[in-house]
């Protein structure tokens, strides 16, 4: 027998406070300490859970979104038992899976309504966390890292490099990507444009190339997706499909064309990248159909050759800065194709969710990607509870919940 539960637990008022509490921190703690939105988006999964849990109201992802990830961490878990290419990466298995059984159900759509959370609260945290993050931006990034120094105790003197707020900059553009639907739900039409707007000025003070990228993608894709949303998603799963199924035979065939044309790349960062993709071509070629297990891209040498004509890439990564390469490095073309159909039961999910409410969730979804495709490490948990934390936002949006998303 279940004995009564307070008040605030049923009918959610708890996880209401919870839920705006955290989204109001959430972009300034990004800004200022990145490795603490996996903290925030992992407390925010727990507790908005264990509430759930007491109530016996938890939501299902549903099998078209946790099959393919539980058959992904199972191949891992087979290559780490079978071929360990590198013994301690068992010991990074446990946490790349904890991630994804607790983020998963938190991003997937339907917390929003089981937890009965007071939309209008937590609109209003997801708005203000925004602008706040953007105002906590625009002071460290215009006036040389400031509240970084004083809450480190770093000397005035000290070189602070801009590419530390890389991260919070891309968390920032996902949740101001909501935060502008919010508004224009509202009817807050130019709010909603002058928000997207401001945000995006604060990103151009940044030296990531890709957080520059981020929101100008969102925005273009929103505005196509209010056309044609369902042609400009299908649109973006078979380019992202086609680019992971291809990533080891054509990082190898662009890095040889750079080497032979002798291209001149005066950007360090994409050259980096290029040689990283180089390597990691040449791994996911050598063992293409079982890969070589998780995190083995750190710890599988770099082919002497390729190291001698490398100008940035000195010694192995944590990851090769593209999905569709890790997976293949790690697991394979059966890892390959069980991302792919990931990302076809996410476009699916946006599909079924109101006409009003899928262009916004397709730009997020091509903002979420295009750092996970150049930029991020796959298992990085601050990529993965930023994504899933702005996916949990979506469901703000709706007004009522009529069916399951």
């Amino acid at each position: 027998m279940r004995g009564p539960l307070p008040a605030a637990v049923t009918d959610g008022r708890a996880a209401s406070w919870i839920a705006a509490v955290i989204l109001l921190a959430f972009p300034t703690v990004g800004m200022l300490a990145k490795h603490g939105m996996s903290t925030l988006g992992i407390a925010l999964a727990v507790l908005l859970g264990a509430l759930l849990l007491l109530d016996r109201r938890l939501p299902w992802p549903g099998w078209a979104l946790v099959a393919p990830v539980a058959a992904l961490l199972a191949v891992q878990a087979l290559d780490l038992l079978v071929a360990p290419s590198c013994p301690p990466c068992a010991d990074r298995w446990p946490q790349a899976a904890g991630a994804a059984v607790l983020l998963l159900p938190l991003a997937a759509g339907g917390t929003v309504a089981a937890a009965r959370l007071d939309r209008v609260l937590v609109r209003r945290a997801l708005v203000a966390g925004v602008l706040i993050g953007a105002l906590v931006a625009l002071v460290e990034l215009g006036l040389d890292a400031p509240i970084y120094r004083l809450l480190n105790g770093r000397d005035p003197g000290e070189a602070v490099s801009l590419s530390r707020y890389n991260r919070g900059i891309v968390a920032l553009v996902l949740l101001a990507l909501v935060a502008g639907g919010v508004l224009w739900g509202e009817g807050r039409r130019v709010w909603a444009v002058a928000l997207l707007a401001a945000v995006g000025a604060v990103s151009m003070l940044g030296i990531s190339l890709i957080a520059h990228l981020c929101l100008l993608l969102g925005l273009v894709t929103l505005v196509a997706g209010a056309v044609a949303e369902r042609l400009v998603r299908v649109a973006m799963v078979v380019v992202v499909a086609v680019q992971m199924l291809s990533a080891p035979w054509a990082a190898n065939a662009v890095y040889d064309w750079v080497i032979t044309d002798n291209v001149a790349i005066s950007d360090l960062a994409i050259r980096h990248r290029l040689e990283l993709w180089d390597h990691g071509g040449a791994l996911a070629r050598e063992r293409p159909w079982t890969g070589w297990g998780l995190d083995a891209f750190d710890h599988r040498p770099i082919d002497p050759e390729r190291l001698a004509k490398a100008q940035r890439m000195t010694k192995p990564e944590p990851h090769p800065h593209n999905a569709g390469l890790q997976l293949w490095v790690e697991t394979g073309v059966v890892g390959v194709l069980l991302g792919i159909a990931f990302l076809a039961a996410v476009a699916w999910r946006i599909g079924r969710l109101p006409r009003a409410l899928r262009p916004w969730a397709t730009a997020l979804l091509a903002v979420g990607l295009l750092p996970g495709l150049v930029s991020f490490g796959l298992w990085q948990t601050t990529y993965l509870a930023m994504a899933a934390v702005a996916a949990f936002a979506v469901g703000l949006l709706r007004d009522k919940d009529s069916r399951a998303e």
